[in-house]
C-alpha cells in the first residue's frame, strides 16, 4: 500500500494485525494516512488517527518545564541537563514498549545496564501482560490472522474483532466455507462478537474464568480439531486473565488449535519476553512509592492515564502529544509517534516482521531509545553503541498462573471494555480532532432491561459514578450483555479512572477490578 516492497512496508503497530500504511499529503505540511485502494484491505479507526496526528496543533516538538504553576518552553539541551541533574538521586523509567520495535527496547536496556541507579520498565497494559504470560506458561501454539480461517471452531473471550478488527475476517471466512462452525463467546462486556456466536456462555462481570471452565465450554468445542481461541484481556474484570490465558492455551492444544491474543500495541509479546529475559522491573514494582530521590521518567506511555491514577508524581514525561501523565510532570520532553520508528516486531506472536518508519519524526524530536541516550550521555554515561540486529526473544518458561478468587459483586457492576476506536487509554488517538467530535465522551452499554429500568435509552446522556471517580457517559443498549452488568469503553482515560488499577503485592500485578456502579440521568 505503499508502494514499496514488502520488507520496506511502513505499518501501524497498534494492534497485532500490523496492517499497511500508505501516506497521502493535503498540502505541503499537512499529511494523512491513506485508506488502501484494494478491496479486502481496511485501516481502522486508530490506524488513521495516526496520520492526523503526524501534524496535530497539540504534537509536543519542543520542552516545556513547569515554574510558579505555569509552564515554560525551553532548549533541548538544557531540558536534558535538567532532567538528568533530576535523575541523579536514582530514577525509574517506564518506556511504552506495546508499540515499539525491538531495536528500541534493546537499545533502551543496554544504555540503562551501564547507568547506575536507574532501571527500567517496558509498560504493557496490565491485562495483556498477565494474559500473555498465561499462554507462555500453558505451551499452546500462536495463531497469525490467516490462521484463524482454517480453523473448524472458534472460542472468543472479550471483544477481540476490537482488539484488532482484522482477526474478525479469518473468523467469518471460516463461518462462509462452513455456516455451522461452533463460535463460542465469552464476553461480559457485550462486545461485538456476541452478535456472531453460535453459543453465548452467560458471564456476570469479572466472570470470565468461570464461564470459560463450564461444561458448556468443553461440550461445545469437544468436536473441534483445530479450536482458535482468540482473547482480548479487558481491563476492570478482576486479576484472573493470567489464569484465563493459561487454560485458554491448554483447551487450543487439546482440540489440535492456538491461541490468538489481541493486545493493545503490536509487540506486547516480544516485549514482555525482553522483559521478563533482561530483568527488567515490572509495572506493579515500578509504580511502588519510591524511597529517597528516586523519581518516575515516563517516555512515550501516559502511565497514570493508563493506570486510572491521580498520583504518584511522575517527575519527567516524554510524549508525542499531551496526556494525563504530562499534564502534571515537572519536565515535558518530545518523543516520535510509533509510526515514526521501524524495526522488528512479531506478528501474532508467530513471526518476525520488519516495518519502515511512515514518517521521519518532526526535527529535534527523538525516537525513545535516542531520548533515553540523550539523558545517559548528559548525566556522564557512556552510551553503548552497537549496530548488531537483536534476535527475537524466544518463549518464556513461565510458572503454570495460581486460582484467583472471583470479584464478589451482588449489584450492578462495572466493566470496562475494548474498543476500536482507541489504542490504549485513548491518551494518543483521542488527539486525533476526528475522534474527539466523534466520541466526546466515553460510551456506556447497557442491557435493554437495565435501560428501562434506569429510563435511559439509546444516546442518553448520563453520569456514571463509582466509589473512586464520577464522569459523564453516552448509552448506548446492546441486546448481548447480561443485566446488572454495565460496561465503559477503556479506551477513554476518564473511564480508567471507574476502574482504577491496584497494586496486588503478592502477586506482583496491577489489578482493575469490577465496580460498584451507579447512574443516573444527567442534569440538563
Amino acid at each position: 500500500m505503499t508502494g514499496t516492497s514488502e520488507n520496506r512496508l511502513a505499518r501501524c503497530t497498534l494492534c497485532p494485525a500490523l496492517c499497511g500504511l500508505g501516506l497521502d499529503w493535503d498540502g505541503p505540511d499537512r499529511p494523512r494516512v491513506a485508506y488502501p485502494a484494494q478491496a479486502g484491505t481496511g485501516l481502522c479507526p486508530r490506524g488513521s488517527a495516526l496520520g492526523d496526528l503526524l501534524a496535530a496543533p497539540s504534537r509536543i516538538r519542543w520542552p516545556r518545564q513547569r515554574r510558579d504553576g505555569g509552564a515554560i518552553d525551553v532548549k533541548l539541551d538544557g531540558a536534558i541537563a535538567a532532567a538528568a541533574e533530576r535523575m541523579a538521586g536514582g530514577a525509574t523509567v517506564l518506556i511504552d514498549a506495546a508499540s515499539l520495535p525491538i531495536e528500541q527496547i534493546v537499545a533502551a536496556a543496554d544504555i540503562v545496564a551501564v547507568w547506575e541507579g536507574v532501571r527500567l520498565c517496558a509498560v504493557l497494559a496490565p491485562e495483556d501482560e498477565q494474559v500473555l504470560m498465561g499462554v507462555e506458561a500453558s505451551g499452546a501454539t500462536y495463531l497469525a490472522d490467516e490462521d484463524l480461517a482454517g480453523c473448524d471452531g472458534f472460542l472468543i473471550i472479550g471483544n477481540a474483532f476490537a482488539g484488532n478488527p482484522r482477526c474478525a475476517r479469518g473468523v467469518l471466512d471460516a463461518r462462509k466455507g462452513n455456516p455451522r462452525v461452533p463460535t463460542v463467546v465469552i464476553d461480559s462486556g457485550g462486545g461485538v462478537p456476541e452478535s456472531f456466536a453460535s453459543l453465548r456462555v452467560p458471564c456476570p462481570a469479572g466472570g470470565e474464568l468461570d464461564a470459560l471452565q463450564s461444561e458448556q465450554v468443553a461440550s461445545a468445542v469437544e468436536g473441534c480439531r483445530k479450536l482458535g481461541v482468540i482473547i482480548a484481556a479487558e481491563a476492570g474484570r478482576g486479576g484472573r486473565w493470567a489464569r484465563v490465558g493459561f487454560l485458554a492455551g491448554r483447551l487450543a492444544n487439546a482440540q489440535g488449535g492456538g491461541v490468538a491474543v489481541q493486545t493493545a500495541g503490536a509487540n506486547a509479546l516480544a516485549a514482555l519476553r525482553l522483559r521478563v529475559s533482561l530483568g527488567m522491573v515490572s509495572l506493579a514494582e515500578a509504580m511502588t512509592p519510591a524511597a529517597g530521590d528516586e523519581v518516575r521518567v515516563a517516555i512515550g506511555v501516559d502511565v497514570l492515564g493508563l493506570l486510572g491514577w491521580a498520583g504518584p508524581p511522575v517527575a519527567i514525561a516524554a510524549a508525542a502529544a499531551p496526556n494525563q501523565t504530562t499534564a502534571t510532570a515537572e519536565l515535558i520532553l518530545p518523543t516520535a509517534l510509533p509510526c515514526e520508528m521501524g524495526g522488528t516486531f512479531i506478528q501474532a506472536g508467530t513471526k518476525p516482521v520488519t516495518s519502515a518508519a511512515l514518517l521521519a519524526p518532526p526535527a529535534g524530536v527523538p525516537t525513545p531509545a535516542e531520548l533515553l541516550g540523550l539523558l545517559a550521555a548528559a548525566a556522564g554515561v557512556r552510551v553503548p553503541q552497537s549496530d548488531t540486529k537483536p534476535a527475537v526473544p524466544e518463549r518464556l518458561a513461565a510458572p503454570e498462573p495460581p486460582e484467583v478468587a472471583a470479584p464478589a459483586i451482588d449489584q450492578s457492576a462495572l466493566v470496562a471494555a475494548r474498543e476500536a476506536l482507541h489504542h490504549a487509554d485513548g491518551a494518543l488517538t483521542a488527539q486525533a480532532g476526528w475522534q474527539s467530535q466523534l466520541q466526546p465522551v466515553p460510551e456506556l452499554r447497557v442491557s435493554p432491561r437495565d435501560a428501562e429500568a434506569l429510563g435511559v435509552g439509546d444516546l442518553a446522556d448520563v453520569e456514571v459514578e463509582t466509589e473512586s471517580y464520577r464522569t459523564a457517559a453516552r448509552v448506548r443498549v446492546v441486546e448481548y450483555i447480561s443485566p446488572g452488568t454495565l460496561a465503559i469503553s477503556e479506551g477513554d482515560p476518564r473511564a480508567r479512572r471507574l476502574l482504577s488499577y491496584v497494586i496486588d503485592a503478592d502477586r506482583d500485578v496491577l489489578v482493575s477490578r469490577p465496580g460498584v456502579v451507579a447512574v443516573r440521568r444527567a442534569a440538563r
